[in-house]
């Protein structure tokens, strides 16, 4: 009789959560069937893990979908479990008067989603980070606008498919733009936004921040 084969299971990752907000390792990458364990290394002041952007909901706890754990001080809280395969999730951390962040979990080998959620150029996370060699694509959830990105900060951080610097994007109404690819230790670029009727003359626009590589 044949034996049966086992499920298959990944390995369980400990990010160490320390004071001042501190996450290590700051960027992690695990494989779609690998689970991560927050640990905390703050004896007096639980911490708080909150997901961000449109991979808040990426994480399952105890057979449930979490957007935010509370780890206990001198504690951990997992597994947490993948709930898609191929993404990158921002999460920032609170221990006590302390937050920091954003960090990030690759899982597999997706991209970051950074939306754009409305007609002013708000962005969701507004700051992000990817780890080096990470991957982000902006999502314009306008229905009606076109957006126009402009990339400052660190220069040629970001690459096009292609293997071309980035210094600007223009992403049409209810539409995605191409998978960018960070590269570099410690690298900040910073970008604005301007959505069409904002350039015939409307206010403002949005702004933010990607954080490549960061340790």
């Amino acid at each position: 009789m044949a034996t049966p084969k086992e499920a298959l299971t990944g390995t369980d990752h400990t990010i160490n959560i320390h004071s001042q907000g501190k996450a290590s390792p700051p960027n992690l990458a695990i494989g779609n069937q690998d689970t991560v364990t927050f640990q905390n290394s703050d004896q007096s002041n639980d911490a708080t893990v909150t997901f961000l952007g449109a991979g808040a909901d990426e994480f399952d706890y105890q057979g449930e979908p979490v957007t935010t754990v509370t780890v206990p001080a001198g504690g951990s809280c997992g597994p947490l479990t993948p709930n898609a395969a191929d993404v990158t999730v921002n999460y920032e951390v609170q221990v006590g008067p302390d937050a920091g962040g954003p960090f990030a979990i690759e899982v597999g080998t997706g991209p970051l989603e950074i939306d754009i959620v409305d007609d002013t150029g708000s962005a969701d996370p507004q700051d992000a980070e990817i780890p080096n060699n990470g991957t982000l694509f902006f999502k314009n959830e306008s229905a009606d606008d076109k957006a126009t990105i402009d990339f400052g900060g660190d220069k040629d951080v970001l690459y096009d498919p292609n293997g071309n610097p980035v210094t600007s994007l223009v992403i049409a109404p209810d539409s995605s733009s191409e998978v960018l690819t960070g590269k570099g230790t410690d690298k900040r670029v910073s970008y604005s936004i301007v959505m069409s009727l904002q350039a015939d003359g409307g206010l403002g626009g949005g702004n933010g921040s990607i954080k490549v590589g960061q340790t």
